[in-house]
């Protein structure tokens, strides 16, 4: 699919008046005039119905992608738009995709307690999960739960058995929790 992307021929003499780029060449635009890691474009219907986004993405200390930058493109831009611009699912859309978190976490036994498991197994298991979870969202144990299908307090507690025994670092508060891996 092209969305025109028009472009403004005196920042960017190298294209047509008039052209359109397709998602990988302004990707690639993007990058270049303004930097980062990586960027997407998600096309206007996409996110929100008369308005294209563009993310830009720099990978933090524990190597996961989080959003740097943000480009909104439409006919009216309003405020009630750049405050519902969905920040954590920009994110998770790099982070969790088909060769990111997700098929990592796929490789890990399915986070269950089974008759024959020992706490400490479990505890692992819970410890393999987060640690997975962390390098890509920046709320794992929300992810555990609904990966698991549990509720969140339910796995919360799990956690905190983990790290009990000693399968995980302490917890830190806020932005801080973060950078644990």
């Amino acid at each position: 699919m092209t969305h025109r992307w028009l472009v403004d021929p005196d920042l960017h003499p190298d294209v047509p008046k008039g052209d359109a780029y397709g998602s990988q060449e302004l990707e690639k635009k993007l990058k270049e005039d303004f930097g980062g890691d990586m960027w997407r474009v998600f096309h206007q219907g996409t996110i929100f119905p008369s308005v294209g986004v563009g993310a830009g993405y720099t990978r933090d200390e524990n190597g996961r992608l989080v959003l740097s930058a943000v480009i909104l493109v439409g006919d009216a831009v309003t405020t009630d738009i750049v405050r519902r611009v969905p920040v954590v699912e920009l994110e998770n859309s790099v982070n969790i995709g088909p060769t990111g978190v997700r098929e990592e976490v796929d490789k890990l036994p399915p986070l269950r307690r089974s008759p024959e498991m020992s706490p400490e197994e479990f505890s692992r298991l819970v410890a393999q999960h987060y640690l997975t979870w962390a390098r890509g969202v920046p709320h794992p144990v929300a992810a555990m739960a609904a990966d698991a299908g549990a509720k969140l307090p339910t796995v919360h507690t799990w956690v905190r058995e983990a790290r009990l025994r000693g399968f995980l670092p302490p917890a830190k508060r806020g932005k801080a929790s973060r950078k644990e891996s």
